[in-house]
């Protein structure tokens, strides 16, 4: 559940957001309770969850926001969109604005530490393969050069949906295996975070394109008919 922004007098910090009933519909969707095209059932959601009718509102205007779900025409029936392949969508938005970022070319050594937090896929009893938590991580960090609003968006409507969807049980429910595997892919974030660490700000959004492509579905080729 959200709470609103204080304003400060330097606005340098952001208030700290909550989504606990859109974080359990995520969970459900990472598990495998829901399939692309079912529709959430608000009572539903109250009965499995113990959550009120406000909270499961406020989590599907959330889920909305980040793209998961949308609201049918015509009625007030909300649908899962999610799919296999739109992590990729939310960690390609999560590159552009690591791209935004660099243009800043921070100081690596400069920058505050993330407020700590348990990560949400571990408060749901969920697991992060360790080079997808890494990539998380940096990526936490490096937008925070970023203005409030938009470190705000990507904290809640991007890492927030890819901590819990690119989890390990999401991968196995979904059948999301990646294109490359977890050495190849570690080898890249290192490399993202010495090219951070070093301030050669010009190939961080280059190699988080590549760890991008990396974590990508390996999907299937097409038999080929004579």
């Amino acid at each position: 559940m959200s709470t609103p922004m204080h304003s400060t007098a330097t606005r340098t910090t952001v208030a700290p957001v909550t989504h606990d009933a859109a974080e359990l519909v995520l969970v459900d969707i990472a598990r495998g309770r829901y399939a692309p095209g079912d529709t959430l059932d608000l009572a539903t959601i109250v009965r499995e969850h113990g959550v009120t009718p406000g909270d499961v509102q406020l989590a599907l205007y959330e889920l909305r926001r980040m793209r998961v779900v949308v609201r049918a025409p015509f009625s007030h029936a909300h649908v899962v969109v999610w799919h296999r392949r739109f992590n990729e969508v939310l960690l390609d938005d999560l590159v552009r604005m690591i791209a935004i970022a660099a243009t800043r070319a921070p100081s690596f050594e400069q920058l505050d530490e993330p407020e700590h937090r348990t990560p949400a896929c571990v408060a749901h009893g969920l697991e992060l393969e360790p080079d997808v938590a890494h990539f998380l991580d940096l990526a936490r960090s490096i937008v925070q050069v970023l203005s409030p609003s938009a470190r705000q968006h990507v904290l809640d409507d991007v890492l927030l949906p890819l901590e819990i969807l690119c989890s390990t049980s999401a991968v196995v429910a979904h059948g999301m295996t990646p294109a490359l595997g977890a050495t190849v892919r570690g080898a890249i974030v290192d490399l993202m975070e010495v090219a951070a660490h070093y301030g050669d700000w010009a190939q961080v959004p280059a190699l988080a394109a590549d760890y991008v492509t990396a974590l990508g579905l390996d999907e299937p080729r097409v038999a080929q008919h004579d």
